[in-house]
This record gives structure tokens, sequence and C-alpha cells, in this order.
């Protein structure tokens, strides 16, 4: 499938913000391959095998062994004309590279295969074997997504509509006041204690996640505060 739509939530702002970086410098790079279905997969598989053509994966579909099977990545290839593939001028390392600034993985990386083209996101590893061992099916973990986080945008200007703690992880321990940078501490509720931001407090996002059902948003400063919490919006973007 094409359908960037089907990805995992945080992988399509992800792909967002790497199309602007891409854009920026001139690079025309153009989505192709995002979630695969076991068949799709056994039919990729099967090339260079019982099929005609060259292999292009190690992967059967019935192993769950491609991170497209997960929804947690995407390939790409250039759109300017030049050749779908055409590496002549580092175009998919240069790729990789944006990609990697804002916190993806590059199958570029790899050793066996490397995999250019491909993008992913890499907080469960550089295979599958985490997200098998923990959900089994990548039905079971696409019924865990919160496309809620959808509603956020990276590089978006927010402000806080309740007071809020923050946090030095999403969901994590709260940020200590005395470890607070000065401006932090201008915009708390508390001169001591844990830090809560003030009702109507600005930030900008840098990264959202979903964390059982609440919707966490990492700031420039590095600290994360709750955009929704227990089912309440705790953020709204800043006019």
């Amino acid at each position: 499938m094409r359908d960037i739509r089907q990805l995992h939530p945080q992988l399509q702002l992800k792909i967002a913000e790497l199309k602007a970086l891409c854009d920026k410098v001139g690079l025309k790079m153009v989505i192709g391959e995002c979630l695969r279905t076991v068949a799709e997969q056994d039919a990729l598989y099967a090339q260079g095998r019982t099929r005609p053509g060259i292999r292009v994966t190690n992967a059967p579909g019935r192993t769950y062994s491609s991170q497209h099977q997960w929804g947690i990545a995407f390939d790409f290839y250039r759109g300017d004309g030049k050749g779908a593939y055409d590496d002549s001028d580092n175009f998919f390392g240069r790729v990789g590279a944006l990609a990697k600034q804002i916190g993806l993985g590059w199958g570029g990386d790899w050793k066996s295969p490397v995999d250019k083209p491909h993008v992913y996101l890499p907080q469960w590893g550089s295979t599958t074997s985490v997200l098998r061992s923990t959900y089994g099916t990548p039905d079971k973990f696409i019924r865990t997504w919160d496309r809620a986080v959808l509603n956020f945008r990276i590089g978006g200007r927010y402000r806080t509509t309740k007071p809020c703690y923050l946090r030095l992880s999403p969901a994590g321990k709260k940020l200590a006041y005395k470890d607070a940078p000065e401006h932090i501490k201008a915009k708390s509720t508390k001169k001591g204690g844990k830090v809560s931001l003030k009702k109507g407090a600005g930030f900008v996002l840098t990264e959202v996640v979903g964390r059982k059902g609440d919707i966490w948003g990492r700031m420039k400063t590095g600290y994360w505060v709750p955009l929704r919490y227990r089912g309440i919006p705790r953020a709204r973007p800043k006019k």
C-alpha cells in the first residue's frame, strides 16, 4: 500500500516533517511502500524465489518480520525525473541524514541488507523482534495506536488550558522546580516541589507521542507536557 494514513500516527507526523526538510533543500522525495498485508509481503518474498524477478526481501509475510507489516516504516524514491532510484548524487543518503536528524531510523545504516530507500520509527529497534514478542501480531499492535496525536502539529505553537506538570519523559518523572531553568520557573504556578506550567503558558512542540490513551508533547526545552491527559485536553493552538 502507498497510503500514509495506514501508518503509525507518529510516523505520519514525521513524514510531514521530513518532507518539509527535503523541500527546503530541494530534494524531491516521494513516498512509496507503506503498510503491507501478509499477502503483499509473501508476494514480495516469492519474488526471486518461486516467482520471476530479483530478491527484494528476506522476510516472509507469515513471520511478521518486515517493519512494513507493523506500520512503522515506509520506502521512498526520487521524483525529480532523474530515475526513481538513481543515487549517483547520494540522494538517498541525503534524505536518510535528514530523517535521522528528526529521530527516524534509516535502512542505509543496515549491514544486511543495506536498504537506502527505507525509513522507520526506531523505538522498537531495527528489527521486528520486540514488536513480535510484545504484541504477537500487527493487528494487536495497531489497536494500541492513538490517532488523536495527529491533532497536534510538530512545530506548532500551543498554550496550556490549565496548569500542567512537566515531565522528564512522556508520563515519566515530574520535573523538580529546583532543577528547572529560570525561564521555566517563571512559568510555574509553584515556587517549589514540582514544576507546573501556568494556565495559558505558551510552548512549541518538537515531538508528539501517545502513551496509554494520553498524549504528550515535547517542548523545545526538552521537557514533556500533557496535551491530553485522562481524556481532557490540556493544550490548544496559540493564537
